[in-house]
This record gives C-alpha cells, sequence and structure tokens, in this order.
C-alpha cells in the first residue's frame, strides 16, 4: 500500500490490520476508542474483526492488538471493522496547489445500515460499520477540525444514498451505521483555517475523496457478496 499524501505517509496490510504510520505527529479528532476526542497520532490503525465479535472491552482489545505490534497506544488512533480489509478504499486530492495533500481511507459495510431519523430502530451496537480516515496537509482550527468531521458525515450520506443503501429495519434511506467512526489527521503546516464545511477548498476536497472511497468499498462489498 502506497499512500499519497503530500506530508508523507506509510500504509501497509499487516496480519488483520490496516496500518498507517505519519512521517510526524499529527493533530487528530477522532471518535475511535483509541485517540478519541482532539489529540495527536502518528499511527492509524482499522483492525479486522469477525462478525460475530462480541467483545466486551473493544478498547481493551485494541489496546492490546497494537502493543502486540509495538504501536503506542498513546499515539495512535484505532478502530475496528467486520468489513474485508482487502474491499478498503484509497483516494487523495489536491488542496491548495499541492497534489495529495487530502487522503481518505474507508472501510464500509452496510449490513448494519441505519437511518438515524426513524423511530423504533434497533438500539444494538454491532461491528457491521463505515469506517473513515482523512488525512490533510493543513492548518485547521479547532473548529475547522469539527467542521472537517461534518463534511465527513455530509459525504458519507451522500454515498450511502447513490448506492440505494436502506435502513434494515425501518427500510428507509440510510444515513450510516450504528458503530460508524471517523478521524480528522491534520499536518498543521501552513496558514490556520477556521472553516472545513462545504463553503471552502478543503472540505470540498475531503467531500469528493470521502465519497469516493465510501462508494468504492461499499460497491468492493456488494461485488464480492458481502454486506458487513
Amino acid at each position: 500500500m502506497h499512500p499519497a499524501f503530500s506530508a508523507g505517509l506509510e500504509g501497509r496490510f499487516e496480519s488483520g490490520c490496516i496500518h498507517l504510520r505519519a512521517d510526524a505527529p499529527l493533530a487528530t479528532l477522532s471518535s475511535a476508542l483509541i485517540g478519541g476526542g482532539p489529540g495527536t497520532a502518528r499511527d492509524f490503525c482499522n483492525f479486522h474483526v469477525d462478525k460475530d465479535y462480541a467483545g466486551n472491552a473493544p478498547a481493551d482489545d485494541l489496546t492490546r492488538w497494537l502493543a502486540g505490534r509495538e504501536i503506542d497506544p498513546a499515539e495512535s488512533v484505532a478502530m475496528m471493522t467486520a468489513v474485508t480489509l482487502e474491499h478498503a478504499a484509497m483516494h487523495s486530492a489536491p488542496l491548495g496547489g499541492r497534489d495529495s495533500a487530502v487522503l481518505a481511507l474507508a472501510t464500509a459495510g452496510s449490513g448494519n445500515a441505519v437511518d438515524i431519523t426513524a423511530t423504533g430502530a434497533d438500539p444494538r451496537l454491532v461491528v457491521g460499520t463505515i469506517n473513515v480516515f482523512v488525512f490533510l496537509d493543513a492548518h485547521l482550527t479547532p473548529g475547522a477540525m469539527v467542521n472537517a468531521c461534518l463534511s465527513v458525515t455530509e459525504a458519507r450520506v451522500a454515498a450511502l444514498r447513490d448506492e440505494n443503501v436502506m435502513d434494515t429495519h425501518s427500510h428507509t434511506p440510510a444515513t450510516g451505521t450504528s458503530t460508524d467512526c471517523v478521524s480528522i489527521a491534520a499536518t498543521q503546516r501552513g496558514a490556520p483555517t477556521p472553516y472545513a464545511g462545504s463553503g471552502t477548498e478543503v472540505g470540498r476536497a475531503i467531500g469528493r475523496t470521502v465519497y469516493r472511497t465510501v462508494r468504492e468499498s461499499l460497491q468492493a462489498g456488494n461485488n464480492a457478496g458481502s454486506q458487513t
């Protein structure tokens, strides 16, 4: 795996894991169990679990899996997915005159698709999920980091819409899954930008790359006969 990212990023498929490592620590904002909230990280891991995984302490499992690879959890963002890792998609986009300044990686399954606005939905948290990692060679303020998460969400919903993914209980258009996870990571190089929504260059670049990666990962799973 050779991630096209202007600031330097090494990627590899390891046993049961996609592992991306940055050349230098990146500022992060994530909903992941490991590395959640604001922070910094160099290692970004997406671990594969069986579709019947029912761990009672998933954060502990992730910590143990990182330690087994000699990765410091304090410098990591780590997620888990039942999506076949070979169905991951990764694309980059230019930003501010720099090629590959935005990179998105997604593993997307629709077997646990949910319409968050529907009533009577099944509240269980299962491992069918859409995990999205976004890397930005840009300087985002704290507000812009949150704005970037909104841009990821908008793009994910658009991808699900265009793939005609439905909530498995309400049979209405899905907005995501009940265990979606997102990570934003920025180099913090250059002039600070206070926004990263659809009215900005960076937000549009996020939208294009996330939309493309989520759709491609969903299509890979569907073509293989899997919606995990």
